[in-house]
């Protein structure tokens, strides 16, 4: 049986422009970058299948997807191993359940073809191809999960689970289960987080070093550093957006820089590698443990992108991959001096 809605994954899970390569603070050109996206619908494959090709829906989908296939059906939906005789049964319960049907269509019915988030998907992509004339760009595949994942990123795929970003207020929205779907995450259900919460992911995965064990200073250091290169990469959206703030929140975010750091380093919270301290700073909620309720959660992605804003802008001659590439989390901390 498929699972019911349990895992956020990378969900939930500002201005900074750079030149192409120098570092500075100038846009990104594209104009001349070789590069076509398109988005890949697998939402719309399995929902269109009739119910007496359900078999033959695996056959089509691996054959389209790849190996992207058996990931959404073992480990996004949870449903069978692929060659289980009992998949298309389960499938067909599936895309026929009232619930996902009704999401489906609400997919269908908000974000319609994705033509506007594939462009910005693309000139994201275009900007990064500038700045890493090495990089990888990812096949991107919608989804619908059934609210197991909303972002699933891969070593090539790009995996999004569109009905996470349907509008807060949708009627199906309202369906979802408070105590696993609290009110803060529900508000992020938005079309206009799709993008920079894949893209976000897209980075966190592939542009971050395994920091396990290592200390608060390095956790928000590295996490700055994606945020400083997702801004870069959309420069024309909102800040509220990439961080997954409210407005509100990244507006007490703004005033109160002095106070957050205050209490960080106050503390002698700064070098310690404890796990529930890092956690406080680091791990999503409706706002941080200790702060003010107008505080956001992961209030550590703000910190840390404000630390390495700045020691982009004291060393305008550094490049995104110089800053990708640097392990000194204390050459950034030099720089930071809030007031």
């Amino acid at each position: 049986m498929l699972q019911r809605p349990s895992l956020f994954a990378l969900f939930g899970f500002v201005a900074l422009l750079t030149s192409c390569g120098t570092g500075g603070h100038t846009e990104v050109p594209i104009d001349d970058v070789p590069l076509q996206l398109r988005i890949e619908r697998l939402d719309r494959t399995v929902f269109r299948t009739a119910p007496d090709s359900m078999a033959f829906l695996s056959r089509k989908a691996g054959s389209l997807y790849g190996d992207f296939y058996r990931i959404y059906i073992e480990d996004i939906l949870q449903g069978a191993p692929l060659e289980d005789p009992q998949l298309p049964l389960v499938l067909n319960r599936f895309v026929h359940d009232p619930d996902w049907a009704s999401t489906q269509h609400a997919v269908d019915s908000v974000l319609g073809d994705m033509e506007e988030q594939r462009a910005l998907f693309e000139n994201a992509f275009k900007r990064l191809k500038v700045l890493f004339p090495d990089s990888l760009t990812p096949r991107i595949i919608a989804f619908n999960s059934g609210y197991n994942f909303g972002i699933f990123p891969t070593d090539s795929v790009l995996g999004v689970g569109v009905e996470w970003f349907i509008g807060k207020d949708h009627p199906v929205i309202g369906y979802l289960a408070p105590d696993a779907f609290p009110q803060f995450v529900k508000d992020r259900m938005k079309p206009a987080m799709l993008v920079p919460s894949a893209v976000k992911g897209w980075l966190l995965v592939h542009y971050t070093r395994d920091i396990s064990g290592e200390d608060l200073l390095t956790n928000l250091v590295e996490t700055g550093k994606v945020m400083a290169l997702l801004d870069a990469l959309l420069p024309d959206t909102d800040a509220d957006l990439k961080f997954a703030f409210s407005k509100e929140q990244l507006a007490w975010c703004e005033a109160n820089e002095y106070n957050i750091w205050k209490d960080l380093v106050g503390k002698d919270q700064l070098y310690s590698k404890n796990a529930d301290v890092i956690g406080r700073f680091m791990n999503d909620g409706p706002f941080t443990n200790g702060l003010p309720r107008e505080s956001p959660g992961h209030i550590g992605e703000w910190i840390g992108y404000r630390m390495v804003k700045t020691y982009m802008d004291d060393n305008p001659d550094v490049t995104f991959e110089q800053l990708i590439a640097l392990n000194d989390p204390r050459a950034v901390l030099k720089s930071y001096k809030p007031r």
